[in-house]
C-alpha cells in the first residue's frame, strides 16, 4: 500500500492521508477512478518531475461529468503548485497528492503525508526561517503549528525552472528552424490572424489607460491591471477593484498568497521607524506618497527640495543623482538614464545637488571618526553600523539631510558584507585576494555609481573589495552601448576608491554568464540583490536558489544557503541599512 493526501477545497476540512493498492507504474488514477464510479474522470498534472535521484510529485484532480456541479477553487492546492514554482497554475475541487518514483522493481509509487504538504498548502514561500515566523505570529491560528517542508518539495522549484529553460531553449532553436525551412510562410498573416479594428482600439485604449494610472496612481487592481484603491483587508499588500466589479472573486488565487504577503507586510512598522531624523521623512512613510508617482514627486520637489521643478520639462537643467526618482529607469531609455555617462566620473557635490553641510565628505572614515561616534569596530575592523543614526554620526551628517534615500544602497552593500560576509572577508585577507562581490538587479543604481564611493570610504584599509554589477543588456544607457567589447560582455571597470574596484558586465545569470567562469576574478564570495526583495518575486525565487550552488564560502549565515552568501534587501523607497 501507499499513502496519498487528500486536499479538500473546502477550508473548514484537513488535509487526510488515503492508502492505494500498489502496482508498477502510476497506480492512483485508477484507485481515484474506482471512487467515483464514473461519474467524472481523473486528470493527472505534474507538479514536480520525477528522476533517477528522486520521486516526482503528481496532483490528481477529479472533473464532474455533471453539469449541475459547480466547481470550487481550491487555495491549498494551488498554494501547493505556487510553492513548486507553477504560479499559474489552478485548482478546483478536491485534489489528491501522491508520489511517483524509481525502485528496485521499476517506476512506482512512493509515500506522500500530510506533514510533507502542511507547510507549502500554507504558503509558497518555503524557506525555514520564514515558516518558523509564520507558525509564531498566530496568523494560522490560536496553536496551529507548522513544520519545515522537506527537502525534496523545497527544491520543487528549481527543479521546474531548469525544465522550463530547457524547453524554451528548445523551442527556440525549432522556431528558427521553422522560418529558415520556411521563410515566405512564416511572413504571412491570414486575416482570420489579423486583429480586427475593435480588438486594436480596444488594446490601444487598454494601455493608454494603464500609462495613465501609472503616471497618477499606481496602484492597480491585481487581476484586472486597471485603477483601483480597495485594499485587501487581509494582508493589505494588494488592490482590487471596487464591486460590481468582480476582480476579487475571478482573482482568487491572491487567496493562495495572502498569508505570506500578510508576513511581508507585518514588516512595514520596523520598516518604517525611523526616529534619529529630524522629520523630513514622515511624508514618505505616508500611503499615498508611495502609491503615487505625482505624490512622490511633489514631495522630492516642495518638502526635500533635491528635484528641481522643471526637472520633468527640462532634464538637462537638473540632472542629479535624484532624477532618476521622478523618471525611472525604463530599460536605459528614460530621461535621466539617457543623460548618464558611464565614463564620467561625478563629485558628491555635483550628483547631490544639497548644500555640502548636508552632503558626507569625500574621504575615507577615520579613528577619530569611529571614536567620535561612539560605535565599535567587527573583528575584521570595520565599523558596527547598526542604524542610520551611527551612519549619520560617523559620517557628520546632520539629521536633517535626506542623503539616506541614496545612502540605503551602499549601505545595504555594505551591511550584507558586515553580517553575512565574516569568512569570506576573513579568506579573502588570508590569501591576500580582494573579496569578490556580485550585484544583481542593477538598474537605476547606474545613474549613481560614484556614491558607492561611500562602500569604501567605510571599509578599513585592508579589506578590499572586487564589486561586479550583473546588469541586463537591455538595461544600459543608450550613451554607453555604443562602447560595449564583445570579449566576456564587459563594459567598464572603474577603481572608485583605493580598495574598491568596480566592474561593469553585461548579461544575466543562467543565460548568457556563469559566474564560476565568465567574470573576470572567477566565483564570487557573496551575491547581492539591491533593493529587489528577490524572494518575495516567485519569478525571482529561482534564481536567488540557483545562486546558492555558486561560489568558495561554505558557510551558512542566516538569509544565506550553503555554498555562498546570498543576500536581498526589502523592496522599499527607505528602510534601515540594517534590514537585509
Amino acid at each position: 500500500m501507499v499513502l496519498l493526501v487528500k486536499i479538500p477545497a473546502d477550508l473548514s476540512l484537513p488535509l487526510t492521508e488515503e492508502s492505494a493498492k500498489t502496482t508498477t507504474g502510476d497506480a492512483i488514477p485508477s484507485y481515484l477512478e474506482s471512487k467515483i464510479n464514473g461519474d467524472g474522470f481523473v486528470d493527472t498534472s505534474v507538479l514536480i518531475r520525477h528522476s533517477t535521484k528522486s520521486a516526482g510529485l503528481h496532483a490528481y484532480s477529479i472533473s464532474s461529468t455533471s453539469l449541475s456541479k459547480q466547481d470550487v477553487p481550491n487555495y491549498r492546492a494551488t498554494t501547493l503548485a505556487m510553492a513548486c514554482g507553477l504560479h499559474s497554475k489552478r485548482f478546483v475541487n478536491d485534489v489528491y497528492i501522491g508520489r511517483l518514483g524509481y525502485a528496485s522493481a521499476g517506476l512506482a509509487n512512493v509515500d506522500v503525508s500530510v506533514s510533507d504538504l502542511e507547510a507549502a498548502v500554507y504558503t509558497p514561500d518555503l524557506r525555514q526561517t520564514f515558516i518558523g515566523e509564520l507558525s509564531k505570529s498566530g496568523i494560522l491560528g490560536a496553536g496551529v503549528s507548522i513544520g519545515a517542508a522537506p527537502d525534496w518539495l523545497c527544491s520543487g522549484a528549481q527543479t521546474n525552472y531548469h525544465d522550463n529553460k530547457s524547453m524554451a531553449a528548445l523551442a527556440a532553436v525549432m522556431a528558427r528552424h521553422e522560418v529558415v525551412e520556411d521563410d515566405s510562410e512564416s511572413c504571412s498573416t491570414s486575416e482570420s490572424e489579423r486583429p480586427s479594428n475593435a480588438d486594436c482600439n480596444q488594446s490601444t485604449s487598454t494601455t493608454k489607460l494603464d500609462i495613465l494610472a501609472m503616471k497618477h496612481q499606481v496602484t492597480l487592481c491585481i487581476h484586472c491591471r486597471r485603477p483601483a484603491s480597495s485594499l485587501c483587508t487581509e494582508c493589505k499588500g494588494t488592490y482590487f477593484c471596487d464591486a460590481p466589479r468582480k476582480c476579487k472573486e475571478a482573482g482568487w488565487s491572491h487567496g493562495c498568497v495572502c498569508i505570506t504577503w500578510q508576513m511581508y507586510v507585518n514588516h512595514r512598522d520596523k520598516l518604517s521607524d525611523f526616529t534619529d531624523f529630524s522629520g523630513w521623512q514622515v511624508p514618505l512613510l505616508q500611503e499615498d506618497c508611495y502609491s503615487s508617482d505625482e505624490t512622490y514627486t511633489r514631495y522630492l520637489m516642495d518638502t526635500l527640495n533635491v528635484i528641481s521643478s522643471h526637472t520633468n520639462n527640462d532634464t538637462a537643467a537638473a540632472q542629479t543623482w535624484w532624477s532618476t526618482e521622478i523618471h525611472g529607469w525604463n530599460g536605459g531609455k528614460s530621461a535621466s538614464a539617457k543623460l548618464v555617462d558611464l565614463f564620467q566620473r561625478v563629485s558628491y557635490q555635483d550628483g547631490i545637488g544639497l548644500d555640502v553641510a548636508l552632503i558626507p565628505n569625500e574621504r575615507h572614515v577615520t579613528t577619530d571618526d569611529i571614536k567620535r561616534a561612539g560605535i565599535f569596530v567587527d573583528d575584521n575592523n570595520m565599523p558596527n553600523l547598526t542604524s542610520w543614526k551611527d551612519y549619520y554620526n560617523v559620517r557628520c551628517i546632520p539629521p536633517s539631510s535626506p542623503i539616506a534615500l541614496l545612502a540605503t544602497f551602499p549601505l545595504t552593500v555594505y551591511y550584507a558584507i558586515q553580517n553575512h560576509g565574516i569568512v569570506p572577508v576573513t579568506a579573502a585577507q588570508m590569501l591576500d585576494r580582494p573579496l569578490k562581490i556580485h550585484l544583481v538587479g542593477i538598474e537605476k543604481e547606474l545613474n549613481f555609481i560614484d556614491f558607492f564611493k561611500e562602500l569604501g570610504f567605510l571599509l578599513p584599509a585592508n579589506v578590499n573589495i572586487d564589486m561586479t554589477w550583473i546588469i541586463r543588456e537591455d538595461m544600459f544607457p543608450e550613451a554607453s552601448t555604443k562602447t560595449k567589447e564583445d570579449d566576456n560582455f564587459q563594459y567598464l571597470s572603474l577603481q572608485l576608491t583605493n580598495n574598491l574596484t568596480l566592474t561593469i558586465i553585461g548579461g544575466t545569470y543562467g543565460d548568457s554568464l556563469d559566474p564560476n567562469f565568465d567574470i573576470a576574478g572567477g566565483a564570487p564570495d557573496i551575491i547581492i540583490g539591491l533593493n529587489a526583495g528577490l524572494y518575495t518575486y516567485e519569478s525571482w525565487r529561482h534564481v536567488r536558489n540557483e545562486l546558492c550552488k555558486f561560489g568558495r564560502s561554505q558557510s551558512e549565515t542566516k538569509l544565506a544557503c550553503k555554498p555562498i552568501p546570498t543576500a536581498e534587501s526589502n523592496a522599499c523607497q527607505l528602510h534601515e541599512p540594517a534590514s537585509v
